[in-house]
């Protein structure tokens, strides 16, 4: 898994985190933002490398679901791009939108 993988999931699972199990969200959470391996995730639970693997690619495969139905993600990227672009051609509106950014952080 790339960073860039990492990055997507580790959003999604901000966003929709609380609808997966406390076991997927935890190991998910220790794989991929706590950047630990399998093995030491499996450790942690007293499981199987393999269990973790389970878990991480269900809790994967959950979160996509989600954002595909629901699209917050994506839609949080798209408004922040745009605010960007306006706050990049009006200096003046940069502090301005920093409120803006603060309600799309949540």
């Amino acid at each position: 898994m790339d960073i860039r993988d990492r990055v997507k999931i580790a959003s999604l699972l901000t966003e929709y985190g609380a609808l997966l199990t406390d076991k997927q969200r935890e190991m998910l959470s220790m794989y991929v933002e706590m950047d630990l391996s399998l093995p030491e995730v499996a450790e942690e639970y007293g499981v199987t490398r393999q269990a973790v693997l389970d878990a991480v690619r269900h809790g994967v495969d959950a979160l996509q679901r989600y954002e595909d139905a629901v699209g917050k993600v994506a839609l949080k990227r798209s408004v922040t791009a745009a605010l960007d672009e306006v706050a990049a051609e009006d200096e003046s509106l940069r502090e301005r939108l920093q409120a803006v950014y603060a309600i799309l952080e949540g």
